[in-house]
């Protein structure tokens, strides 16, 4: 027994600590609207603009993607360049605010912010597969970190499914939609020693299980 503790422990601290995964950045980003004034523009997603190494977005609005007013259901879709398995995407909200202090009856402008929203992926960019639905939390306006959303699957093509903001019932509704940036992170898988030290664990698991076998049938 004390045998296959030990081999258990091992696979153990193989899954919890010697895996690793790679962040992908697409390599295009398009939307089905888009606000045209020069600004807001869907490159704005996967380009970095705005994105500190601390992992904060700022919040200026130059450095976020739009739709156009008075749309707030949208799609996006971002290619990634191949297909990968994936495991999670990190999304930053749409974290711009101009709360025009001397109007109080304009709303907010970080309710552009996505609020329900889809995750769909596809390996040739036509057939799409649902593999999260969910809601965002809403910006305050200042510089943000990410809000990460698990799914898994191979995909060269992610496709967002918008469909509402934080505008939603109110007077403002439909407002505006949008986001500050996107990333995706592969599958984590374990290092090559790790697989080593998993098949080492296993065969000792098979191993002491055999012996008891052994004992049992000849007790």
């Amino acid at each position: 027994m004390k045998n296959i503790a030990l081999a258990l422990a091992a696979l153990a601290s193989v899954a919890a600590g010697s895996a690793h995964a790679a962040v992908v950045t697409p390599v295009s980003a398009t939307a089905t609207s888009t606000f045209n004034n020069g600004w807001y523009n869907a490159n704005n997603l996967i380009n970095g603009s705005g994105l500190a190494a601390s992992g904060l977005h700022d919040n200026f609005f130059g450095n976020m993607w739009m739709t156009d007013l008075g749309v707030a259901k949208a799609q996006l879709v971002f290619d990634l360049g191949a297909v990968y398995k994936l495991g999670s995407a990190d999304i930053w909200q749409f974290n711009y605010a101009d709360p025009y202090p001397v109007n109080p009856f304009t709303i907010n402008t970080v309710d552009r912010g996505v609020k329900a929203f889809a995750i769909l992926i596809s390996t040739d960019g036509v057939d799409y597969t649902e593999v999260y639905n969910g809601t965002m939390a809403r910006a305050n306006g200042d510089p943000a970190s990410a809000q990460s959303f698990s799914f898994g699957g191979s995909a060269q093509f992610v496709k967002f499914d918008l469909f509402s903001n934080y505008a939603e019932g109110t007077i403002y509704d439909p407002y505006a939609t949008g986001l500050s940036e996107v990333r995706f992170n592969t599958a984590a898988v374990p290092e090559p020693a790790s697989w080593a030290m998993m098949i080492g664990g296993l065969g000792l698991v098979g191993a002491t299980m055999r012996r008891r076998q052994s004992k049992i049938s000849f007790a």
